[in-house]
């Protein structure tokens, strides 16, 4: 079954939009595109993580965005004649298809529920987008490194007993990146989160131990 909204689509649907793609697959630190690259090509995550992100002053990285399994990458290719505008850098060993303009468009013709979810998918991003962009003028970092720890933890699948261990190897970075901070604070924040009893740390492995606390600092910041 395909992620996102697309595991929705009945089986025929799928076995079509499957057909109609190729596969790409790059290692962690990869790019799959640069800002310039044109946006020919529609890339429905299937494994792994990506993050968007510009250049600002100084050559500065500035994250945009973190697609995980289900999301699309590269969304400018739905607009004839667009460039991807910005880089697209693998954040672990990631799996896509990739479907270009014309067989997308051929096969939303042919089944008009792929272009229904498609249009999910991308409102659902679009949402998601601007909650993020709204988390870095309102919330405090240890409020939206919580909620990148939930986020993360909704991809995994389901709690157990309040507790659940992310299969994704998540470096300090990584999430410092999803969580717009640096390196450093969001290491200091992740000892204080492990002396509050709400993680468990371990080589680029975190097990999350409190999800109430997790949920409620979200609210409320560190203080």
């Amino acid at each position: 079954m395909l992620p996102g909204a697309f595991g929705t689509l009945p089986s025929d649907s799928q076995a079509l939009l499957r057909s109609s793609a190729r596969t790409g697959r790059w290692s962690r630190g990869e790019l799959l595109f640069h800002p310039d690259d044109p946006a020919d090509t529609l890339h429905v995550l299937t494994r792994g993580a990506v993050r968007l992100y510009r250049l600002g002053s100084g050559a500065r990285e500035v994250t945009i965005d973190v697609p995980g399994v289900g999301d699309l990458v590269g969304v400018r290719a739905l607009v004839p004649g667009e460039q991807y505008g910005v880089y697209a850098e693998a954040i672990d060993d990631s799996e896509a298809l990739l479907l270009g303009r014309e067989p997308l468009t051929r096969l939303m013709a042919a089944q008009p529920a792929v272009g229904v979810a498609v249009t999910e998918q991308v409102t659902r991003q679009a949402r998601g987008a601007q909650e993020r962009l709204s988390g870095l003028v309102f919330l405090e970092v240890s409020q939206r490194l919580a909620r990148a720890l939930l986020a993360l933890a909704e991809r995994e699948g389901e709690w157990h007993d309040g507790t659940l261990a992310l299969r994704e190897r998540v470096s300090h970075q990584d999430l410092a990146h999803m969580a717009g901070s640096t390196r450093e604070t969001v290491t200091k924040l992740l000892g204080d989160f492990r002396g509050r009893g709400l993680l468990d740390l371990g080589y680029r492995r975190i097990i999350l131990t409190d999800r109430e606390g997790l949920e409620q600092l979200v609210r409320e910041p560190v203080r």
